[in-house]
């Protein structure tokens, strides 16, 4: 037998003993074990310090470890052991919160944004005698986000958390997931970056309409919610990614006793994930028929977006002079015609 073949030999035979020794977990009868062991109070007591353990120290438990000689020295040190696993037990039940993305398998978490400051265009309002909205605008420093995502149609899991330990814990800092219930309370927006700052629409004025507070929707994507559990939740936008700069940002409720919703979940697309041009049933510039409010609809095709389950549409009134979409529609919603929208609706 050869030196090779001894050693593997030995090393089959300690292979059970190290798994076992690393493995090992300290329980009622190991301490009782050791008493029998001769094993001096000091070194059990030490032993119990410095292992795993599942003790039992339930009043019968204990009552039985004292009967059998147990001293209160080692009985102290289990009933020590016991909560300090309880403690950690605790910690790791507390569930994760906030929105992470998939990456290579593993969960990255998008952690949230301060906005550096907002503005105001009053400019065009003022030009255009208070008839054009002044746009409100919310900031972040940098043109791009840190939070780099490679890929174009990418996943993310949002988690919540509505226990009294995320309460406690983290409602100051990740409120959000504890007030909020389900990702249809917050929006996906492409923010535009601009001298190196990234800007989101966050409202409009106007002195004849009022205020408007929220993102328009011409600037949210949508995207599609598959629910895992009650507090888990699969995201996937409705259509894939162009490079550029994203944010998630939440819309629901803000709870009052000093919470702000200045902060948003942002990440970016890198350049070198350009889209490949693949064309639609209609072209941007072409107009078609929608079913809008419950009445046959012609608008304008302003953008086009291909997603995982066709293209979607980005439409606008033929008579609107902003040239952005309003909204966006799946391709099957589209008709060439009012007639054969209502021809496939059944509106005849």
């Amino acid at each position: 037998m050869n030196l090779k073949k001894i050693f593997c030999f030995f090393l089959g035979l300690l292979s059970p003993i190290l798994m076992y020794a690393q493995e090992e977990i300290l329980t009622n009868q190991s301490i009782l074990d050791m008493m029998e062991l001769g094993f001096t109070n000091d070194v059990i007591v030490g032993k119990i310090e410095t292992s795993k353990s599942a003790f039992d120290t339930t009043v019968d438990a204990l009552k039985v470890l004292k009967e059998k000689g147990v001293g209160n020295e080692i009985i102290i040190a289990m009933m020590h052991s016991h909560k300090a696993a309880q403690e950690k037990n605790e910690v790791t039940k507390v569930k994760k919160t906030g929105i992470y993305v998939k990456v290579n398998d593993e969960m990255k978490k998008i952690y949230p944004t301060v906005f550096s400051g907002s503005k105001t265009n009053t400019l065009g309002a003022a030009l255009s005698y208070g008839l054009a909205d002044a746009k409100i605008k919310s900031t972040l420093n940098g043109e791009h986000s840190q939070n780099l995502v490679n890929s174009n149609s990418p996943e993310f899991y949002f988690y919540f958390d509505f226990s009294q330990t995320s309460e406690l814990s983290l409602r100051a800092i990740n409120w959000w997931f504890s007030v909020a219930s389900s990702p249809n309370e917050f929006v996906l927006v492409k923010l535009k970056s601009k001298s190196r700052k990234r800007e989101m629409e966050i409202g409009k004025v106007n002195i004849y309409a009022g205020n408007s507070i929220g993102v328009d929707e011409k600037n949210i994507i949508k995207f599609d919610i598959e629910v895992l559990n009650d507090n888990e939740f699969k995201v996937i936008p409705a259509w894939f990614l162009e490079p550029g700069e994203y944010c998630f940002y939440y819309q629901g409720i803000v709870p009052v006793g000093g919470y702000t919703n200045q902060a948003v979940f942002d990440f970016s697309i890198p350049d070198n994930l350009e889209l490949a041009k693949v064309k639609g049933l209609y072209r941007k510039g072409a107009y078609v028929w929608i079913l809008k409010e419950g009445e046959p609809k012609q608008f304008l095709i302003e953008e086009c977006k291909q997603g995982r389950e066709g293209f979607y549409y980005g439409l606008r009134k033929s008579n609107s002079t902003t040239f952005e979409a309003d909204f966006f529609v799946k391709e099957s919603e589209c008709y060439k015609s009012k007639k054969e929208l209502k021809k496939a609706l059944g509106l005849d």
